[in-house]
């Protein structure tokens, strides 16, 4: 993706690679798109930071790259064999295509929306009805800060007339399944599977996602309005990020002590895989991912410059 984003920079400075239907001639603006630019690969950059963190320089300690190389409990135990999930599972080409694509227009927005308002809710709901003693204590303790559903449903309320018009895609109610499936497995065997999904999605939601609310303004505003997409705010929870990453990657410790065997750890880590797997489909599921991207990051670019020229509400 940062290649991508490098190319549609070397665009704008009058390069081959062009945005269709972005048109920025006046030098102000023109540097103003740049530094558009800039921003949205810093902030797509911090979800590759996550899974290069090990083998980079050390970075600043409130960064992506700093929370996970200055994290002490992922250096062991089920923390370091989920972190290990990240180089093989984490697709930075198809997530930020994907992420870029769904800012091409609403109503695109709104479908990426919907499928993620299905699967929160099924996980959220797993977690809520699970009976293994190695999930209970978890989500107890931190279910209400992870918490996105509700939110999403407000963000969907926001950009469509009702969440009904949105029904599960083939590869949305493949995750579904998928998750319900890993939580029924830990009911039937005390296992600790659905971690490995709450691994997956909430620490790219911590680590990067939380970044992704002003794009997503100067994209698509007026219909994403300030101080939306709501499902990006942790509140005091993400305020505290590197606080509360250490805290979920101790939890994640003492879940796989109380795991007990190797075997049930590794079912962990094979679920996260899993996890991200079927992240890779719903991000990719409705194709046209270059061409969704860059218009997508055009609509960015000019979103961003509406604000800072003509001072739009997005901010």
């Amino acid at each position: 993706m940062l290649q991508f984003l490098g190319s549609i920079c070397r665009g704008v400075n009058g390069g081959d690679a062009k945005i269709p239907g972005l048109f920025v001639s006046p030098p102000s603006l023109h540097s103003l798109s740049v530094a558009a630019m800039g921003s949205f690969a810093k902030v797509l950059s911090q979800l590759g930071n996550v899974a290069s963190a090990r083998l980079a320089a050390p970075a600043a300690t409130g960064t992506s790259r700093g929370i996970i190389q200055g994290s002490r409990a992922n250096k062991q135990g089920l923390s370091l064999m989920l972190d290990g999930t990240l180089k093989a599972g984490h697709d930075m080409k198809t997530f930020g295509l994907g992420t870029a694509a769904s800012l091409a227009t609403v109503e695109r927005y709104a479908r990426f929306t919907a499928a993620m308002h299905h699967v929160y809710g099924t996980m959220e709901r797993s977690f809520d009805a699970s009976t293994s003693p190695v999930v209970v204590p978890l989500w107890q303790r931190f279910g209400d800060s992870l918490r996105r559903e509700p939110s999403l449903a407000l963000d969907l309320a926001d950009v469509s007339s009702s969440a009904t018009l949105h029904s599960r895609t083939p590869a949305t109610a493949a995750y579904c399944a998928a998750i319900e499936d890993a939580a029924a497995r830990d009911n039937a065997d005390g296992g600790g599977r659905l971690i490995g999904h709450l691994y997956c999605r909430y620490f790219a939601d911590l680590f990067g996602g939380q970044a992704l609310a002003a794009p997503t303004r100067y994209a698509l505003a007026p219909a994403v309005r300030p101080g939306t997409p709501r499902h990006y705010d942790f509140g005091d929870f993400g305020a505290r990020r590197a606080e509360s990453v250490e805290a979920l990657y101790q939890a994640f410790n003492t879940a796989g002590a109380a795991l007990g065997s190797q075997a049930a750890q590794d079912e962990v880590v094979t679920e996260a895989n899993r996890a991200f797997a079927h992240n890779i489909a719903v991000y990719s599921e409705e194709g046209a991912l270059w061409s969704g991207a860059a218009h997508g990051v055009a609509n960015m670019v000019r979103g961003f410059v509406r604000a800072k020229v003509v001072g739009s509400p997005a901010e």
